[in-house]
């Protein structure tokens, strides 16, 4: 039998292969009986290590990656499909969708083959994605905070279901997650408003209320100066790249697709980034990259190396 895992949902094929690997081989022979193949892809290389026998366990694992596009003889590979040994489970991954006319996506009707799809959902699905996921974990969320995680972390499937299965041990019990428990647990969404303010007055050039800012972030629940640089690293990074599609005529709705922003995020994102030109954001992020060696490097104290960082960025 073979799988075909295909769609641009990178993390969820992951998780995918892993429940198959663990489903059907035997973990302490995997890697005896394990084989990657990667592009290009030819009816001889693949059947060369399809037919080859597993080494002492019952089943030999070949994976297939990228490889069903152009320069590969798909048809040929089509097939020979059917006379899969039995002893071999073959599993194609493809970081995109394959149509349906697709001679592999074809086998997948019958019994000889399965296809998996996952597709990374867009930004107004995402919502519903989040509570699905949640459920998947044995828990719940209400859709006010599912709303809440989508608008501020995006299209970041991987750390959205860290902080999900966090929130589900802090909740501790049968009850939904709500926008209070978001609140207490996710680290950005606490400072998420002041990190607006403050960049919305670094923007400005007012130096003063970008330091009260910034100080607020510090002073509030002991929070440390380490991440809250990396919510302002954050920021900037967002505020190039809208910059530099704005600076190329893209669409907002496109800025929110590529960025994988909540439209409400994307709007403020998009504003702010009319405070700077492109080389004045470059100029930040080289400021940013300095006061990260000066940290590390102990040249500065790290509240002392915040407020030289926000004094400098108002001078751009």
């Amino acid at each position: 039998m073979f799988y075909l895992i295909h769609g641009d949902n990178a993390f969820e094929q992951e998780e995918a292969l892993a429940g198959l690997l663990a489903a059907h081989a035997d973990p302490l022979l995997i890697e005896t009986n394990k084989e990657i193949l990667d592009p290009p892809l030819t009816l001889d290389k693949l059947r060369q290590a399809c037919d080859t026998l597993p080494f002492l366990g019952d089943k030999r694992i070949v994976m297939v990656k990228n490889a069903l596009g152009k320069g590969c003889d798909i048809q040929k590979i089509a097939e020979y499909l059917p006379t899969l040994p039995p002893t071999t489970l073959l599993i194609f991954i493809e970081h995109r969708n394959l149509p349906a006319s697709h001679p592999v996506y074809k086998l997948c009707q019958g019994e000889m083959g399965k296809a998996l799809h996952f597709a990374t959902p867009n930004i107004r699905a995402l919502p519903i994605w989040i509570r699905d996921r949640a459920k998947k974990h044995g828990g719940a969320i209400e859709p006010a905070a599912a709303l809440l995680l989508a608008q501020n972390i995006g299209v970041n499937l991987h750390q959205l279901d860290q902080e999900l299965q966090k929130l589900l041990i802090y909740r501790g019990d049968t009850r939904p997650i709500t926008p209070k428990d978001v609140e207490a647990v996710v680290p950005y969404l606490e400072g998420a408003d002041v990190i607006f303010d403050m960049v919305d007055a670094l923007g400005q050039r007012k130096p003063q209320i970008a330091a009260r800012h910034l100080h607020r972030l510090l002073d509030a629940n002991d929070k440390e100066a380490l991440s809250i640089f990396g919510m302002i690293v954050r920021q900037y990074r967002l505020l190039i790249q809208t910059r530099w599609m704005m600076d190329r005529g893209a669409a907002e709705q496109a800025i929110i697709a590529r960025l994988g922003l909540h439209p409400y995020v994307a709007q403020k994102i998009q504003a702010q980034a009319g405070y700077f030109t492109l080389p004045q954001l470059h100029q930040a992020y080289h400021l940013l990259m300095e006061t990260d060696l000066a940290i590390k490097q102990g040249a500065l104290a790290q509240g002392a190396a915040l407020d030289l960082l926000v004094a400098q960025l108002t001078r751009l």
